[in-house]
């Protein structure tokens, strides 16, 4: 079967998984079947060989990371440490925007899902936004925007997710570079975001009569002071090799290459249930997100057994020839952010997008192909207030106000939209290219 077929069945199936899929949870099932289908019975593939493809190295990290963090949420602490911060910034108001902005970030830093934000801050940003006099949705955008500071950290869930698809391609020697890449030009991208957010809702003009709208936080228990130390144990063990690894420091190169984060995150989170910090079958139950796991496993299978059929390499090779080369970037933060809209862009888009890469960068020698990976990732993460993506649509679920609930449908489908026409833009002047 020719490359221009298995594109064609491709594409329909992927188009088949996400529509119908979504409308009955089944987009893992669905890319699952057709991948058996299309490999088996159409490519000629062994049986053996799709199921070959199935990312377990992936989902074993995503499943390690959560498991720890589902503690964090569980017992509070994440929200504990919210509240605390909050409250001692309680008399300047027009700066608590920018307070949600940078927990919502550092909560993504420590490895969390780049939703984890959206679940904990939410509903604290919106009562704080009906009594500070600002707009919702300039709260709830910071919140999203500000979790975009570390969503691409190289040692988090979507990165972890990229890393698979990179080291099974022609860069898995740049992997570290990539990642880091990926990971500082996003944080720059939010934090131009947050600027241009903030001065369009002009939140300097916050103001309260009373400065007692918040009330003083009940201190961290014993078991989320415990659960605190753990993930600053992780964020050591994970940034400070790596960090010194790229500075040239030999033994810490070596010691990160060893500190492999699903393994650390299941070590801690070992200890987290010897202590008993919350219920170790809620944390699996309710923590660990297993439909999304499978609709990454039945991604990756199908774009395994199209890549198999020859059919991401004919993309490749067709936007290299056909597309100029100032585009290339620009083209694919749109389409990353298009897709994101209707599709998770961790565990859907970017894996799809990055496995193109490879084909296009030899079509293309001269591309920053680091550039074309940061766009991606980028423009998968800008659409994500999209009602219909993961991150617009836990926003809307945590608003528990009613009529405006309502009213933010909408204007998350256009902060969406503006949102991907910020980053292309950035993107065609060579933004995602400079580090």
């Amino acid at each position: 079967m020719s490359a221009s077929t298995v594109l064609i069945l491709f594409l329909v199936a992927m188009l088949i998984s996400i529509v119908v899929g979504n409308k009955f949870n089944a987009i893992g099932l669905l890319s699952m079947t057709f991948a058996y289908i299309i490999g088996v019975f159409l490519i000629g593939m062994k049986a053996s060989a799709v199921v070959a493809t199935f990312p377990a190295k992936i989902l074993f990290t995503i499943i390690g990371i959560c498991w720890l963090f589902g503690y964090a949420n569980e017992n509070g602490t994440l929200r504990q440490i919210t509240l605390i911060l909050v409250y001692k910034f309680r008399k300047y108001p027009s700066v608590l925007p920018w307070v949600f902005f940078f927990i919502a970030g550092l909560i993504t830093m420590t490895g969390a899902s780049p939703y984890a934000p959206n679940a904990v801050l939410m509903p604290i940003i919106i009562s704080i936004c009906l009594s500070t006099n600002m707009n919702p949705l300039f709260g709830s955008l910071m919140v999203n925007i500000g979790s975009y500071l570390g969503s691409q950290v190289p040692w988090g869930q979507g990165a972890n997710i990229q890393k698979g698809v990179l080291e099974a391609g022609i860069h898995a020697a740049e992997v570290d570079s990539i990642l880091w890449n990926g990971f500082l030009t996003c944080a720059l991208f939010a934090l131009i975001s947050g600027i241009l957010t903030f001065v369009l809702y002009r939140g300097w003009r916050a103001h309260v009569d009373n400065v007692d709208f918040i009330t003083m936080p009940e201190p961290m228990n014993a078991a989320q002071k415990k659960t605190f130390a753990l993930i600053v144990i992780l964020i050591v063990l994970m940034v400070i090799p790596s960090l010194l690894g790229v500075l040239g420091v030999a033994p810490m190169k070596a010691l990160s290459s060893q500190l492999d984060i699903s393994l650390v995150c299941i070590a801690l989170a070992m200890v987290a249930a010897l202590l008993h910090l919350a219920d170790a079958k809620t944390v699996v139950n309710k923590h660990i997100p297993w439909n999304t796991l499978m609709m990454l496993a039945g991604v990756s299978m199908l774009v395994g057994v199209a890549t198999e059929g020859g059919a991401v390499d004919l993309i490749g090779s067709w936007i290299g020839g056909n597309v100029p080369q100032s585009m290339i970037v620009p083209m694919f933060v749109v389409l990353a952010g298009f897709m994101s809209v209707f599709a998770a862009g961790a565990s859907v888009v970017a894996p799809t997008l990055f496995a193109l890469v490879p084909a296009l960068a030899t079509s293309a020698p001269t591309l920053n192909y680091h550039a074309v990976y940061a766009g991606i990732a980028i423009g998968a993460n800008a659409s994500a207030v999209s009602p219909f993506s993961g991150g617009g649509s836990l926003t809307l679920a945590n608003i528990k106000q009613d009529d405006i609930r309502e009213k933010m449908f909408l204007p998350l489908i256009v902060a969406a939209a503006v949102l991907v026409v910020v980053a292309t833009v950035l993107g065609a002047i060579g933004l995602y290219g400079l580090l």
